[in-house]
């Protein structure tokens, strides 16, 4: 489950895998303020604001998570032989990804 922070105003400013402080709140990864979150974050690096860096690494972070899903569907990995903690990450990603309408993957759905 993610957690997240709020500001005095009530809104969710930081989302993290793990309690930040003992203000974190733990909260269902497709709960309405966590995919607006998301979505405000997604945004203000499609317009170019915040750290390349940061850019790059979410865009891998997808690539990654795609190429797993695929290994998997090719039956090259089993995703019970992943760590539990891996297991947990791809299953709350996926989702969020249907909650999204879709899986949305950068590899082709109908790859066999």
């Amino acid at each position: 489950m993610p957690y997240v922070l709020r500001d005095d105003d009530g809104s969710v400013v930081a989302l993290s895998e793990v309690p930040l402080n003992d203000e974190s709140e733990e909260v269902e990864p497709d709960h309405p303020e966590v995919l607006d979150f998301v979505g405000r974050v997604v945004a203000l690096r499609e317009e170019g604001i915040g750290d390349p860096f940061l850019a790059a690494d979410l865009d891998f972070v997808r690539v990654a998570e795609d190429l797993i899903e695929l290994l998997i569907k090719k039956g090259v990995i089993v995703l019970g032989d992943l760590p539990v903690e891996a297991q947990e990450k791809l299953m709350g990603r996926r989702a969020l990804r249907h909650s999204l309408g879709g899986t949305g993957g950068l590899v082709d759905d109908e790859v066999e």
